[in-house]
């Protein structure tokens, strides 16, 4: 697990979201939109992943694993 998933598994324990969402999907999503996160500060690391959810809720569990993959997550 990267570190970055790591830092959005923790994240998605605080919002109850852990067992529903796959931390992979979310920095896949993530990585869409930017070459590196270290730029994010945590407020907007933590609005992206609430903008990822729904990216999945969108495109699907099959979709965001191929993205995930995709990247070498």
């Amino acid at each position: 697990m990267s570190m970055y998933s790591q830092m959005i598994k923790e994240r998605l324990t605080q919002m109850g979201y852990i067992e529903k969402y796959d931390p992979r999907h979310i920095e896949g999503y993530m990585r869409l939109a930017y070459s590196t996160l270290d730029s994010l500060s945590s407020i907007h690391f933590n609005k992206e992943i609430k903008i990822c959810i729904e990216c999945i809720n969108a495109d699907g569990i099959f979709n965001a694993e191929k993205l995930a993959q995709s990247f070498g997550l």
